[in-house]
């Protein structure tokens, strides 16, 4: 599990999902604190929980995961981005399960002010090995997204689709890649591209370093929003 992306406006869902065969409730909190002063005064603040359900038949999983972000400075906010999303996977077989999600989002650095959507569609698992999954999912995604400066309101409708895999060649190294692609159904030339990586490190058996750089590209972003945007960050985790 990593970092959760708020790189733009596609986050990263696979980064967070808990790979166990177990039943029953799985969680992890993440929570950091930081403040400076030099010529200016800033405080960082970050926040994320996640809680996985997993029935006893292990065909249905729940997913719920919340993150926030906020920076500040000199009574400016630099950065404030947050987002809920909640998921349910139905096994239907060894290598296809049906996904259903919702999510709410902001993110001031890209001028969203709201953002909900709602998409179902498979996920396919594409290999069986242990330390070596691959998996490709393809979903109908509809998008209501409200944007400042200027305001704008948009209804959307659009393909996401996404490939990832993780590599396990040490019980305590993983190493994680997603791509995700969300052309809108009727221009295809309006599409977003997101690609997060992650190395983790288990430095106890509940106690996680993460390293990751994520990029985001985005064709047709809101007015002065950068077509790209990344970032890169370090980040501990511990599991409950």
């Amino acid at each position: 599990m990593g970092q959760t992306t708020l790189v733009g406006q596609i986050v990263n869902i696979e980064s967070k999902r808990i790979s166990s065969d177990s039943s029953g409730w799985f969680g992890s909190a993440r929570l950091s604190f930081a403040g400076s002063k030099n010529t200016k005064e800033t405080l960082a603040f970050t926040a994320g929980t996640l809680i996985e359900y997993k029935s006893k038949s292990t065909k249905d999983l729940w997913l719920l995961i919340s993150d926030l972000s906020l920076i500040t400075g000199n009574q400016e906010k630099f950065s404030n981005a947050g987002f809920g999303h909640l998921r349910y996977n139905r096994k239907l077989g060894e290598t296809v399960r049906w996904e259903a999600f919702t999510q709410i989002q902001y993110n001031s650095l890209v001028k969203v002010d709201r953002r909900i959507l709602f998409g179902t569609g498979p996920r396919f698992k594409l290999t069986q090995l242990d330390n070596a999954k691959f998996y490709l999912g393809i979903a109908y995604m509809y998008e209501r997204e409200d944007l400042i400066e200027p305001i704008v309101v948009q209804n959307n409708n659009r393909m996401s689709s996404y490939f990832t895999f993780t590599l396990t060649p040490d019980d305590e190294v993983t190493f994680t890649s997603t791509l995700y692609f969300q052309p809108l159904l009727k221009d295809a030339k309006d599409y977003r591209l997101s690609n997060e990586t992650t190395l983790t490190l288990g430095i106890t058996k509940k106690l996680n370093l993460h390293v990751s750089f994520r990029y985001g590209y985005d064709s047709r972003p809101p007015v002065d929003v950068p077509n790209s945007i990344y970032s890169f960050a370090n980040s501990l985790e511990v599991e409950f």
